[in-house]
């Protein structure tokens, strides 16, 4: 009796599994453990945005809980991200390496919910090890994750939304799931929107992949979605912004088209395989038109709406690093040498990015609303279509990084939905990337 997709199964098919489980979990102990050991991250310092996030957190573990350390903090990132790293501390210890032992908890318990996505979405037990490969490799991922950064928990948070929101939309007959699934999915949105507001992207993917799968009858998703939205408000009101009064220059609203052209050229990492694929197998889908329509959507912006990546920019004080910062900035200035010629690489990567997307989009239309890949990969299609356009009216910073939380299905994707060779190109691609980042910020 083959296992089903909730991961449970029985014998003798049940042990089958669970071995690739513990196969998965091994794989995830091994890379998160061998690079704390086997890197320097040990012996550093504060690293990355570690100087600004312990204030908040070490002033609640040796001032106390109130109102002013417990709300009244200055930091780009919640309560609902700082919170549990004062709890940890103050129970474990407070030392660093203490205090990020809870990120790297966050990043092996995140394989639990990818599993579950893994096991719904029909992959077979061997191929279960290739999704924590995916994990592990995702851009950011484990390094973010040997450190006490804002993604490690929230990364974990949203793939557990995912896991509650397929659990939820599976069979139209389970009536409990149907009705638990969206409130597990509205409570664990608030916790989220509490942690960074960056997760409303992801709110804007499911209300709409639900939408497309059951109509009217999508309307629980949405109805959760707006209550988890309002209760972000009075946090909201106390700090006057987004975030708290601090960090609000870097966060404000405003329309800036170049931001969209980034957003674009950083899509390039996670969607440009799915381009390959769009013309090596699927030009003849019903909705094959979306990826020539996203390359000259990123051939407009490119040349109409180029991002600035060298010059200083004044909120009240002059800065030398650029508003758009990660892999995909160190790319363009690395290819084209020349500040003029940016405009050329950055304009191809948002081609391939948002025709990668658009790839992405036309395949998951394509499948079967009744079948839970078809949900996730709509989720997925539709959330970096939120967070893309929902960025053209930021002023803010743009960072490579904010995409680990949107594309933390790509794992699951990556294996169910391209062919081998093309999964093998995208780890090699992910690992390239994985080295640079791990050797700048922990070694």
């Amino acid at each position: 009796m083959t296992g089903s997709p909730g991961l449970r199964s029985e014998s003798p098919a049940g042990s089958t599994s669970w071995t690739w489980i513990t196969v998965s979990i091994i794989v995830v102990l091994v890379a998160i453990f061998g690079v704390r050991w086997g890197s320097g991250v040990l012996d550093k310092g504060p690293t990355w945005d570690e100087k600004y996030i312990l204030i908040p957190i070490r002033d609640l573990i040796e001032k106390g809980w109130s109102v002013e350390t417990a709300i009244d903090f200055q930091e780009a990132k919640g309560p609902a991200m700082i919170w549990p790293y004062a709890i940890w501390g103050a129970a474990a210890g407070d030392s660093l390496n203490t205090i990020r032992l809870l990120s790297v908890f966050c990043f092996i318990l995140t394989l639990v919910p990818l599993l579950v996505l893994a096991g719904r979405c029909g992959l077979p037990p061997p191929t279960w090890p290739l999704v924590a490969v995916g994990l592990i490799l995702l851009p950011f991922e484990l390094v973010l994750c040997e450190l006490v950064m804002g993604e490690p928990s929230y990364v974990l948070g949203v793939a557990c939304l995912l896991a509650a929101v397929l659990w939820g939309a599976g069979d139209r007959d389970h009536v409990a799931a149907r009705v638990a699934g969206p409130v597990i999915y509205g409570i664990l949105l608030v916790i989220l929107l509490h942690s960074r507001v960056h997760v409303v992207p992801i709110a804007g993917g499911v209300c709409l992949a639900m939408a497309w799968r059951d109509g009217h009858r999508s309307w629980p998703w949405w109805v959760a979605s707006i209550i988890a939205g309002l209760l972000r408000i009075p946090l909201w009101m106390r700090w006057g912004g987004l975030v708290s009064p601090l960090y609000q220059d870097m966060h404000g609203f405003g329309l800036r088209l170049e931001s969209l052209t980034y957003l674009g050229a950083t899509f390039a990492i996670p969607f440009a395989v799915f381009l390959l694929v769009w013309f090596w197998r699927y030009r003849f889908l019903c909705w094959w038109f979306l990826a020539p329509l996203g390359m000259f959507i990123g051939l407009l912006l490119g040349v109409f709406a180029s991002p600035d990546l060298v010059d200083p920019h004044t909120w009240g004080e002059v800065r030398a690093d650029s508003l758009f910062q990660g892999p995909t900035r160190s790319l363009v200035m690395a290819v084209a040498g020349a500040e003029s010629a940016h405009w050329i690489v950055i304009t191809i990567l948002s081609m391939v990015g948002l025709g990668g997307l658009g790839a992405l989009g036309a395949m998951a239309l394509e499948e079967r609303c009744d079948q839970p890949t078809a949900t996730l990969a709509r989720i997925q299609f539709f959330t970096m279509f939120c967070a893309w356009g929902l960025y053209m009216f930021t002023q803010g910073y743009v960072f490579d990084r904010f995409l680990l939380a949107w594309t933390i299905a790509m794992p699951v994707l990556w294996v169910k939905m391209l062919p081998r060779w093309t999964w093998g190109l995208q780890m090699i691609a992910m690992a390239a990337i994985l080295a640079g980042s791990a050797s700048r910020w922990l070694w």
